[in-house]
């Protein structure tokens, strides 16, 4: 009787752990934002198929030619999907709801690019404030109804205020309180030991300099984000790693640096007043291959109250440029996960004999000082299903497979509840999982990365029972 939705990348339909036994498909709908758009299209873009339409497909010699789909091997949203509602019926290894139906959004890709050619523009963009995220939250809950339904994002970078003020974060806490019997689960972030974050004072008529480690011939665009408090005014410098001043921008200003033909590589702004917090931020974006070693955000004190700040730099696959060591870890959460209303999930290593945190799950707190992630769950070395295979699975690592654990529990929690015709409201669902996790964790110990502590499945359908038999 639950809707299960996983926004991601890469959905095999075709795979038997998302097939009836009848060998229909247990997707209600599946939106390819990236697909061919046509007038019917949600929001007016990308390609949707309904149930009948992948049926059909499923019945082809090639079902993803037959939809018009392209599908990677070892695809993510695949392996997120399978762990959190697969049926095990090609495997052998179902996932934690089993009997729930799917709705599966493809997010657009086109959402990951704040190109520096784009000049101011990419100050406007921000993984937090895209709007093909929230419409696909969105349609997932008009596909569902009037039925229980739980939205997973295993996605995430690395920018944004970490306060909850992002317009997707205040999207996600409006979704979920619009009506009972909704929830939305976001992976924590894989960037506890990547050095990724930094923080610091700024006293008044001094100075503090970031240090950013720069590998010789980085092939990647490189974003940096510094916020910090509204009624403070920072002036920030760029140094080049052979000590050259490359420029000042004061609040309110932006700035460039340009090669011998005109060309901006590297665009600076000091922006005041974020209109969802107040806060400023200070920008830097960077071409690729620009001269390797350590560059100098050096940050000028000139009116000075609060003076605190922190700094992300955005995630860069394959080529993560970090802070000079020693880091700072905290703070590393991913840029959606600082939201009131979300349930944010780390990940720890259940093979191991004591469990320990996985090195890569990120921390909290939060920017403005709340506890996140809400809780931990298995994400070390978890087999699920490998897409384009029909039957196999594959094993992967991070808190993109903690977070569908969760999903899949407030899919059980859903069913319990409606077992006994009862609705559950998102604060009921956050109390039920907090009051169920296991608490063998050392409470001195990192509380900002495990928050109420490791899920227990059985624990939480035990306390909806609980919960109903005494009303």
């Amino acid at each position: 009787g639950v809707v299960v939705g996983i926004i991601d990348v890469g959905c095999d339909f075709a795979h038997k752990n998302f097939r009836n036994p009848d060998g229909s498909t247990r997707l209600l709908a599946f939106w390819n934002q990236d697909g061919h758009s046509n007038p019917k299209s949600p929001y007016g873009y990308g390609q949707e198929y309904k149930r009948d339409e992948i049926n059909q497909a499923l019945s082809a010699s090639d079902p993803y030619a037959a939809l018009g789909y392209e599908l990677e091997e070892r695809s993510h949203g695949t392996h997120v999907m399978d762990i959190a509602v697969g049926n095990g019926q090609g495997s052998g290894l179902s996932g934690v709801a089993p009997g729930a139906d799917i709705v599966f959004v493809q997010l657009s890709q086109n959402e990951y690019t704040p190109l520096i050619e784009n000049g101011e523009k990419a100050l406007e963009s921000c993984f937090g404030d895209t709007v093909a995220l929230l419409e696909a939250m969105r349609y997932i809950f008009d596909i569902a109804g009037d039925r229980p339904c739980v939205i997973n994002i295993s996605l995430g970078l690395y920018g944004g205020p970490h306060d909850g003020t992002t317009l997707v974060e205040q999207g996600i806490d409006a979704l979920v309180s619009e009506k009972p019997n909704r929830a939305i689960v976001i992976a924590a972030g894989n960037s506890y030991d990547t050095g990724i974050h930094a923080s610091g004072i700024v006293w008044p008529n001094q100075h503090f300099d970031l240090q950013w480690q720069i590998p010789h011939r980085n092939p990647r665009q490189k974003e940096i984000e510094i916020w910090y408090d509204g009624g403070d005014r920072f002036q920030l410098e760029i140094i080049a790693p052979d000590g050259s001043s490359l420029g000042r921008v004061d609040l309110g200003e932006n700035g460039e640096v340009v090669d011998t033909e005109d060309n901006t590589i590297i665009f600076f702004t000091n922006r005041h007043s974020d209109p969802n917090n107040g806060d400023n931020v200070i920008c830097v974006f960077m071409e690729p291959d620009l001269p390797g070693g350590i560059w100098t955000l050096r940050l000028h004190g000139i009116h000075v109250i609060n003076g605190k700040f922190h700094a992300w730099i955005e995630r860069e696959d394959h080529s993560q440029t970090c802070f000079v060591p020693p880091h700072d870890n905290t703070h590393t959460l991913n840029t959606i996960a600082c939201g009131y209303k979300s349930i944010v999930v780390g990940s720890y290593d259940n093979t191991k004999t004591n469990k320990p945190l996985s090195f890569f799950s990120s921390s909290g707190p939060t920017r403005d000082g709340r506890q996140k992630p809400d809780l931990i769950a298995p994400g070390h070395h978890i087999w699920a299903a490998a897409s384009r295979t029909g039957t196999q699975v594959v094993r992967m690592s991070g808190t993109s497979m903690a977070a569908p654990v969760v999903t899949g529990a407030i899919a059980l929690i859903f069913a319990e509840a409606l077992a006994h015709n009862r609705s559950l409201t998102i604060e009921e669902i956050r109390e039920l999982l907090a009051a169920s996790t296991q608490k063998n964790f050392p409470t001195h110990s990192q509380p900002e990365r495990y928050g109420y502590g490791a899920i227990d499945l059985n624990a939480v359908v035990l306390a909806v029972q609980d919960k109903f038999n005494r009303l």
